[in-house]
């Protein structure tokens, strides 16, 4: 009776540590808000386009929905988002300010136009007024008022990000360009020969930046985030998107495509829980007592 007892006893320990081997709960990913105020969460249903600042928009597996920092507009005043906590690491994501883009910048412009040869090569062409145009116009498309439309943090502290934005951002940029070049032609017909000149140069230029527009085709820019992981700062931004095969229910333009931002974490080695060290053991002893076993009978 106690030789079946204590089989019965390793049994179940054994198939508690197998069980603890199979695998244990992912944890939770506890999110929060702050500056909820100017936080609003798309839902993609028609009567209820936004609501607002919901964490489940951000983890539901569901592209079509999404979380925008900054609703308010395009002039981003304040860092506002979400801290988000896995295990030992945290990553807060927020929207970006100007004075984010006097610290990244430079480094984006590089991306730009290490990403989009045609515009690298005619930018040193261009009068600075039509760089700071072309500036202004991409940071406003590219803006610090992110759309998060999924988010992921494990417990390495690997990060995934992904941004609804334009799938092509000429549809939004070419009437920009249509407006500027209206402006300008308006001044060819001023008396002033100062003005006109500089009007002609304006054009040239103008010209010289839809070229290269031209010639890249499909123009891929996302919007940015500010990504803190673990105390250190990134900006996310891509320049490449796939289409999500939607549009936006309240433009029919904008979501059209999505872009992905990732960080790598730190693997962690695996510790056995206490419940996977009493199965090991008593796989050990299982194994002991029957060489035991067959050691009697020889």
């Amino acid at each position: 009776m106690a030789g079946l007892t204590k089989k019965l006893f390793i049994g179940a320990s054994l198939a508690a540590g197998l069980s603890a081997v199979a695998g244990t709960p992912a944890q939770a990913l506890d999110i929060t808000f702050h500056g909820a105020e100017n936080i609003q969460s798309y839902t993609h249903q028609d009567g209820n386009l936004w609501v607002g600042a919901n964490s489940n928009y951000l983890t539901d597996g569901d592209l079509t929905t999404n979380v925008e920092l900054w609703f308010d507009g395009e002039d981003v005043l304040d860092n506002v988002g979400f801290t988000a906590t896995a295990g030992t690491h945290t990553v807060s994501v927020e929207s970006v300010t100007a004075a984010d883009w006097a610290e990244y910048g430079t480094k984006w412009l590089g991306d730009l136009f290490a990403n989009y040869a045609p515009l690298n090569n005619v930018w040193l062409q261009l009068d600075s007024t039509v760089q700071n145009m072309a500036i202004g116009a991409f940071t406003t498309m590219g803006s610090g008022d992110p759309n998060i439309a999924e988010f992921n943090l494990d417990e390495t502290g690997a990060v995934d990000i992904k941004m609804a934005g334009w799938y092509d951002l000429n549809t939004k940029l070419d009437p920009m360009i249509a407006a500027a070049k209206s402006s300008v032609q308006a001044q060819l017909s001023s008396s002033n020969p100062i003005i006109k000149v500089a009007a002609q140069v304006m054009l040239q230029n103008i010209g010289l930046l839809e070229g290269a527009l031209d010639e890249i085709g499909v123009l891929q820019m996302s919007e940015i985030a500010k990504v803190t992981i673990n105390g250190e700062v990134h900006y996310a931004y891509s320049f490449n998107a796939v289409d999500s095969g939607f549009v936006a229910k309240d433009d029919d333009k904008s979501y059209s495509g999505i872009y992905s931002w990732n960080h790598a974490g730190i693997p962690v080695e695996s510790v056995p829980e206490p419940s996977t060290m009493l199965g090991l053991m008593a796989v050990g002893g299982l194994f002991a007592a029957a060489k035991r076993k067959s050691n009697h009978n020889a």
